[in-house]
Order: C-alpha cells, then sequence, then structure tokens
C-alpha cells in the first residue's frame, strides 16, 4: 500500500483538524472518530463501508460520517484526491441549533452537491491564513451545508428493556477510562453468558469488538491530546498504550500517518 501525502493543518484556535490526502491503493481499517468527518472529493473515486454497508463517492461528492460511526475507505482505482474537515461536536451543534431550534443533522454518508463540493474544497485549501480566517471559512462552509441538506434528528430508538444492557456499560467504562483493561470473562459471567456471546453482540451494536473498540478510543483520545501540546510518551501513558511506539504505531494505522505529522502541523500553526 502507498500514501502519496497527508498534510495536516490543526490550529489550536480550530474547531477540529483538516486533513488533506492524495492516495494511491491506501486503505484505512474499520476506525472511527470522536468528530464530525465531512470531506470533499477533488479527484478520483473512493469505496468505503459504514457500519458494514458499502458505498462510492467520486469527484464533485461530500462525504459525511458522524462522530462514533465505524467505516472504512480508500482508493478503488488509481488517484484519489481529498480534503477532510473533523469537525468537533459541540461546534457542529451550536452551527446547526443557530439554523434549527432543536438541532439539524445532516444525511449520508454521500451527498452530491457539485457546488457545495467547490465550497468546502475551497474552505479547506492549503492556503497559508490564520486560524480565524480558517475557521470562518468552514463555519461558512458548514452553514451551507446544513441549510441546504440538514433533517430534523430522527427520534432516539426506545431503549432495549428485555435484557440487561452490558454492552452499554461496557461502553461507558471505556469511554470514562481509557487506560482501562475491561475483564471481558467476567462481565459476561455476571451475565451468564460466555465471553465470546459478549463480543458478537457488542460488535453487532457499535461496529467493533470491545478491544478493537478501545483500540480506536485510545488513538482519538490521545490526538486530543497531542493537539493540545501533551508530549508523545505521556500522550501514550495516558491512554493506555505501553509506549509512544506503540501508540505510533496503532495511530499510523488509523489515520494513514505517525502521530509526529499531526504534532508537527500544530507545531506550525502555533508559532504562524
Amino acid at each position: 500500500m502507498a500514501v502519496s501525502q497527508h498534510i495536516w493543518h490543526c490550529g489550536a484556535n480550530l474547531p477540529g483538524d483538516v486533513l488533506i490526502a492524495d492516495l494511491r491503493a491506501f486503505r484505512y481499517e474499520a476506525h472511527f472518530h470522536d468528530a464530525w468527518s465531512i470531506g470533499a472529493i477533488a479527484r478520483g473515486r473512493c469505496a468505503f463501508t459504514v457500519h458494514g454497508r458499502p458505498f462510492e463517492a467520486g469527484e464533485g461528492d461530500l462525504v459525511v460520517i458522524a462522530p462514533g460511526q465505524v467505516h472504512t475507505g480508500g482508493t478503488s482505482a488509481g488517484l484519489l484526491a481529498y480534503r477532510m474537515a473533523y469537525i468537533e461536536p459541540g461546534w457542529f451543534e451550536d452551527h446547526a441549533v443557530a439554523l434549527r431550534e432543536g438541532g439539524l443533522a445532516l444525511p449520508g454518508p454521500v451527498i452530491r452537491d457539485a457546488g457545495l463540493c467547490d465550497a468546502w474544497l475551497a474552505a479547506l485549501a492549503p492556503d497559508a491564513i490564520d486560524d480565524a480566517a480558517r475557521s470562518g471559512r468552514l463555519s461558512a462552509a458548514l452553514f451551507g451545508l446544513l441549510a441546504a441538506h440538514g433533517q430534523a434528528p430522527a427520534a432516539p430508538a426506545a431503549a432495549q428493556a428485555t435484557e440487561p444492557d452490558v454492552c452499554a456499560l461496557l461502553l461507558q467504562r471505556m469511554r470514562d477510562d481509557p487506560a482501562c483493561a475491561p475483564d471481558l470473562e467476567a462481565l459476561a459471567q455476571a451475565e451468564g453468558r460466555h465471553r465470546s456471546t459478549l463480543v458478537k453482540r457488542f460488535a453487532r451494536r457499535y461496529g467493533l469488538p470491545p478491544l478493537a473498540w478501545l483500540r480506536n478510543w485510545r488513538v482519538a483520545r490521545a490526538r486530543a491530546l497531542l493537539r493540545g501540546g501533551l508530549p508523545l510518551a505521556e500522550a501514550a501513558l495516558a491512554v493506555g498504550f505501553a509506549d509512544q511506539a506503540h501508540l505510533t504505531r496503532v495511530f499510523k494505522q488509523v489515520y494513514g500517518s505517525p502521530p509526529g505529522a499531526l504534532r508537527r502541523s500544530a507545531g506550525r500553526e502555533a508559532s504562524a
């Protein structure tokens, strides 16, 4: 596999990160983000899955992935050039509520709107501008997208009360403490079930087996700590990795580039 280019813009005053990527013969493994992922495709086509369902998008399309949605991605053929914003949920919600009381949700994962795609490509262009100007571009692009394609959020599904929700308990435990080491055997036995049954139920609901979900969550939390300026070794230990080499290896598997690229970008933005 080959990655042609990953460029990160991670200014401390931005509502998230911006990724500019030119990929050849590269695929991301199943993962999720703790942010809204909104991408504009400049050239080529991508084939990806969201919670196991296959999708394709091409030049002029927008790709929208909600926080927590497990997805894969990469090239289906030839070069894939795209720009992606990872927008903090709170910032997204502020814009949605400004347009509609009760907020708005975006359909997806593919929105075919060439005009808006051009607007997002411009908003995410690698210009030498300060954080305030880039944040303003992102704000205008997000308002445009929500105004054109936003929908009233779906009502939350009724809770399943027919059986103890050990999966939700496990998820919350891992969210609260990324460095934890959950005892899946004990959790399963407390329900009178086999460990493999718990793992399968969790994967069906959340898109990944528990330990894979936890590994992804650790990387997401480490990324936030690195954006905040914490040294790599300290970030690795804070979220439960054995050392910075372990974090670096998993980070590259999930994001396509090592954490050093993110930290160098944040350092450039801070000194600009």
